[in-house]
């Protein structure tokens, strides 16, 4: 599809809405933990897990809405719906009412993402889907970057009161709210969806089926990052240092992830897929060599890990757009579901197993069974690619 005017703003109001949605996201992470700091390593990954369970059970009817209903009111719902659960949190102290407006939360996240992701497919094709991505994951990254910052400021600030903290979050996620509903337009071409079925599957084609794997391997490593400020305390580093690598890795991330998207589009998803799994594999490796010598072991080895963080970058925008390539017209919204639900469902089961595995093994523990689980995530992929392969010639 050629970006004329109107689908260049429209984008724009997107990716400017979804930063400000993750913004909300990223302070969660900074604050969220020291809120709560009086319960248990288990109990903390229990409340941070039921936010992506939530997501992973929403995301499927969700997409559905998205195709029979429209994208719009999906996105802008969502925001509104997270950002009153957002103020919410600051209300209670107690464990149990946290866990459960944070899984409500959940189920906004999945709005957010089932519908973000649906239109960026809409308003791009083929030739320019991996750099549409590309930027969608810049806009995410970059988000949960500047919330990180903010995370830190706001949880010194309000130190006395965490609960205000979450206020201020609010208010930026009703913005974004403000921002979508009054700019953001239904894509023009939206084909309405007439099949009510739930199988996410049936919206795509062997290739994109086959890179699933993979990408339920980055998401339970995303989970896995949501525990790293509990696990970093355990080895000396503090909460600053840790939104400051928190923030280094995103800004890698993000950026990086622009340009391989737009590789994508030209030389193909597939070997840029590969340079990304190369990447995370030798970032992981890395981490777990390095982080028991505490914060100056990690600075000696940034260079190092730069160059594997940069690699990594390529994996979010390539699936998303081989995902996007390969969705039926009509049922868009069910396969980014899909895909939302293996972002969240990986999500929380890899907070789960980062807690689990912290409390056994430690923080090189659980960078070594986050690697161990991404390798057999590469394999299935790997076997799944080539029979695909091998039925299209």
């Amino acid at each position: 599809m050629a970006q004329g005017a109107p689908v260049r703003r429209d984008l724009g109001v997107l990716y400017a809405s979804v930063l400000a949605s993750r913004v909300g996201f990223g302070v969660i992470i900074i604050v969220f933990p020291a809120y709560i700091s009086s319960s248990s390593d288990i109990a903390v990954a229990v409340a941070l897990a039921l936010y992506p369970l939530a997501e992973a059970l929403a995301a499927l009817p969700i997409g559905q809405f998205c195709d029979t209903r429209g994208r719009k009111v999906t996105f802008v719902a969502s925001l509104g719906y997270i950002a009153v659960l957002m103020a919410s949190i600051g209300a209670t102290r107690n464990i149990y009412a946290i866990a459960a407006i944070h899984a409500l939360m959940g189920v906004g996240a999945a709005g957010v993402t089932v519908s973000t992701l649906t239109m960026v497919t809409d308003l791009t094709g083929e030739s320019n889907r991996g750099k549409g991505m590309g930027a969608f994951d810049f806009s995410n990254v970059g988000g949960y970057a500047v919330g990180l910052v903010a995370g830190y400021y706001l949880r010194a600030y309000f130190a006395s009161d965490l609960g205000l903290a979450f206020a201020a979050t609010a208010a930026v996620l009703a913005a974004a709210f403000g921002i979508g509903l009054a700019v953001l337009k239904e894509p023009a071409h939206l084909v309405r969806s007439a099949d009510r079925s739930l199988n996410p599957l049936r919206a795509l084609d062997a290739r994109a089926k086959s890179v699933l794997p993979v990408w339920l391997g980055v998401t339970v490593l995303l989970g896995m990052v949501f525990f790293l400020p509990r696990a970093f305390s355990g080895v000396g580093i503090g909460s600053g240092q840790t939104a400051g690598l928190l923030l280094l890795g995103l800004a890698v991330l993000g950026f990086g992830a622009v340009g391989w998207g737009a590789l994508s589009d030209r030389i193909g998803r597939g070997k840029v897929l590969v340079v990304g799994a190369v990447g995370m594999v030798g970032l992981l490796a890395s981490l777990a060599l390095s982080v028991d010598g505490g914060i100056d072991s990690l600075a000696r080895s940034l260079p190092l890990l730069g160059v594997f963080g940069i690699m990594t970058a390529a994996l979010v925008p390539t699936v998303l757009a081989t995902a996007g390539d390969r969705a039926t017209a009509d049922r868009r919204g069910s396969a980014m579901g899909l895909y939302s639900v293996m972002l969240s469902g990986g999500t929380a089961v890899g907070t789960l197993v980062a807690g689990f595995v912290h409390r056994a093994s430690g923080l090189s523990g659980m960078l070594e069974a986050a690697t161990v689980l991404f390798l057999a995530a590469c394999a299935m992929s790997l076997v799944l690619w080539s029979r695909a392969k091998a039925k299209e010639s």
